[in-house]
């Protein structure tokens, strides 16, 4: 088991955790999946299996249910105008720190990403460390699929049992070259997901030509899966 702890950068910034505490992801469910059930009744099942909602999905479940997740410790103003950008985090009024930085466009160079004119694309700077057990880093990424329509958290991966500071870099949804418009990120917000990882797992590669053995296998989880009408739940039951 790893554990993700969380430390502000300075004493201040207690009060920040204090009022937007980092919580498990399944503290901070979007409406769409809080408003679908996942369906386990047996009768429901059947009636439903062609149009069971995307929430019976255990792909889906496991990954927005399956993390950390830091809310915005700020209100969070951006205007843009024609690829020019204005931003201001509303903190700032009360705490001087650089909040919000950038990284210029030699530095993102040939990524494609949808970038600010002259200002290549913008970080938030947390106001946070984060440690992990060693041999255990961390894994952040953008959360919950469509959760914003209005800027992405770029993923990475940091050895946080080694290296506490991580920001959080963003790209627009769209290319800014052309547009005026403004929004706010909330704050309390769910910014970003969070979830350790494991350093010295390897990985490796390996292409098969066409195997029966794995078809029949797969075969058997179909007929075991479709016989429990579909239940994820009592087919796993099975399988541990």
């Amino acid at each position: 088991m790893s554990n993700i702890e969380i430390y502000p950068k300075s004493k201040v910034f207690e009060n920040i955790l204090e009022l937007y505490p980092p919580q498990l992801a399944n503290k901070f469910l979007p409406d769409w999946y809080k408003k679908n059930k996942i369906i386990t009744n047996k009768l429901d099942l059947y009636k439903d299996n062609h149009n069971l909602h995307a929430k019976n999905c255990p792909a889906i479940t496991e990954e927005i249910t399956n993390g950390i997740i830091i809310p915005a410790w700020s209100d969070i103003y951006i205007n843009i105008n024609n690829g020019s950008v204005y931003w201001e985090v509303s903190l700032g009024k009360s705490i001087s720190f650089d909040w919000i930085s950038n990284h210029n466009d030699k530095q993102i160079k040939l990524m494609e990403l949808n970038e600010l004119q002259s200002t290549g694309i913008l970080k938030f700077n947390s106001p946070y460390l984060i440690k992990t057990n060693k041999g255990y880093g961390t894994e952040f990424k953008d959360m919950f699929y469509h959760h914003r329509k209005n800027i992405r958290l770029l993923p990475g991966m940091v050895e946080t049992d080694i290296w506490h500071e991580i920001n959080f870099p963003f790209e627009f949804l769209y290319n800014t070259k052309n547009i005026k418009t403004e929004f706010i990120i909330e704050a309390g917000d769910p910014l970003i997901m969070l979830k350790p990882y494991q350093k010295k797992i390897k990985y490796s590669l390996k292409v098969n030509k066409y195997n029966q053995d794995i078809i029949d296998k797969q075969f058997k989880n179909d007929i075991s899966l479709y016989s429990k009408s579909h239940s994820w739940k009592d087919f796993k039951k099975d399988m541990l």
